[in-house]
């Protein structure tokens, strides 16, 4: 009868199939690893492509915002000047309908000295409601020309009076000489206080 003897301590144990599971498993752990490194990569991807969109969107937002800002701003301004030109427009048809010749030539008339002679008389509207004039006179010699001007710079209504022209006629002509002057003109119903306050009526009404 023979006899079998086992010399290690413990009996034999197979450790085959935890290897070949464990292999198996590290296998799918990293088949997973890589399937998930390539989900948060396309993830990524998709977040950045979102964000680059959304600040595109914001961007053409910001850009829209200021073109309907300058918008406005062109309207509001157009509609500004607009009005204002409309409001200089009828302030200049309010000067020309209170403006009176009869008054204008009544005041020249007590105003001019004995020897000067009106020759011309235009009167220039502005868009600020102004009343501009341009006056052509003749008298016999330039000395006039002084005594013109000083008695028309002594009129409140008649402002920033200069000499625009001068010119010598012909010698054989009654009144050879001609110059001209302009003036800002004030309505009379703007001065007639301060004429009064400052007795320029009756200083006229002495002179003439």
């Amino acid at each position: 009868m023979s006899r079998i003897f086992n010399f290690a301590r413990r009996p034999f144990q197979d450790d085959r199939p935890v290897y070949v599971a464990s292999v198996v498993l590290l296998g799918i752990g990293l088949a997973l690893l890589i399937a998930n490194l390539r989900l948060f990569t396309e993830y990524r991807r998709q977040v950045a492509d979102t964000r680059a969109e959304i600040e595109a969107l914001e961007e053409r937002q910001r850009r829209a915002d200021r073109k309907a800002q300058t918008a406005r701003s062109a309207v509001s301004a157009y509609k500004l000047s607009a009005l204002a030109e409309e409001s200089r427009g009828l302030a200049k048809i309010v000067a020309e309908r209170r403006f009176s010749w009869t008054s204008l030539l009544a005041r020249l008339e007590k105003t001019l000295p004995p020897e000067v002679g009106l020759a011309h008389l235009q009167p220039r509207f502005d868009t600020g409601g102004e009343v501009w004039l341009d006056m052509q006179f003749y008298a016999k010699n330039r000395e006039a020309v002084v005594k013109t001007i000083a008695a028309l710079a002594k009129d409140p209504a008649l402002d920033g009076v200069e000499l625009r022209s001068e010119t010598a006629a012909d010698p054989a002509s009654p009144e050879p000489f001609q110059f001209s002057l302009g003036s800002r003109y004030e309505p009379p119903s703007r001065t007639a206080e301060t004429a009064k306050g400052n007795g320029h009526g009756g200083v006229k009404g002495t002179r003439r």
